[in-house]
């Protein structure tokens, strides 16, 4: 899956829940349905929600850890559906706090003498997997290289795109969309920032200054949801 394509799944699936609530609320307030099915209407949410989430973090990843924890994710959102339609009688809380024990006792344990250096990745313009996705977690990259475009995406997490070293090209495009998460984003000063952004009970914050003899230009394109975009 290319990065614009994740970015699209994310934005269906929000766009439609909160469109099919909209419609629930209305219909049951102009009195012409009765609704009180919160319970599957929500545990269909979040499985949903929650196994696309894991999906999207097994494809974007090729780290044994991030992958386990998509399926986690996963995992989580059958749970959560299995019980809401009453397939199974387990309550996902009892089961919640256990496996974030084990989950952060296991990247504690993996993280073991990688010490705090972040990822480099040196890129080509032959490279079209530049979308970075944090989902409930942290992502870290700083660019070498030719760098032609991408996306960031952020669902109650972050990620920190270092572009500083990065050999730009005039005209890239980064999609961007945050949901309860942040994106931040440094850029060289020899480019010229064109933020298009939208936000929806979020916001960002252009703090980048160029120089200039700055000719290159990158746009910014997406949505912060309750989320924020920094850019530097």
């Amino acid at each position: 899956m290319r990065g614009m394509k994740k970015n699209f799944l994310v934005r269906a699936f929000f766009g439609i829940t909160i469109v099919a609530l909209g419609g629930v609320l209305l219909l049951r307030n102009l009195e012409i349905i009765k609704f009180d099915s919160w319970n599957v209407f929500w545990g269909t949410v979040w499985a949903a929600g929650l196994v696309l989430a894991g999906l999207m973090t097994i494809v974007s990843s090729q780290k044994l850890l991030a992958r386990a924890w998509g399926l986690l994710l996963m995992a989580a959102g059958v749970s959560i559906g299995l019980n809401a339609y009453g397939v199974i009688d387990v309550s996902i809380w009892k089961l919640f706090w256990p496996v974030v024990l084990i989950a952060v006792g296991l990247m504690m344990v993996f993280s073991v003498g990688s010490g705090n250096c972040k990822r480099v990745e040196k890129l080509t313009a032959d490279d079209r997997e530049n979308e970075k996705v944090a989902i409930f977690y942290g992502e870290e990259s700083r660019v070498r290289g030719e760098y032609t475009g991408g996306s960031a995406t952020a669902i109650f997490g972050g990620v920190e795109l270092d572009l500083r070293q990065a050999k730009i090209k005039d005209g890239a495009v980064i999609d961007v969309f945050t949901f309860c998460g942040g994106i931040t984003i440094s850029l060289p000063d020899d480019v010229i920032v064109k933020n298009e952004v939208r936000g929806v009970f979020g916001g960002s914050d252009d703090k980048t200054v160029p120089k200039p003899s700055a000719k290159k230009t990158i746009y910014l394109k997406g949505e912060c949801v309750l989320g924020g975009l920094e850019i530097k």
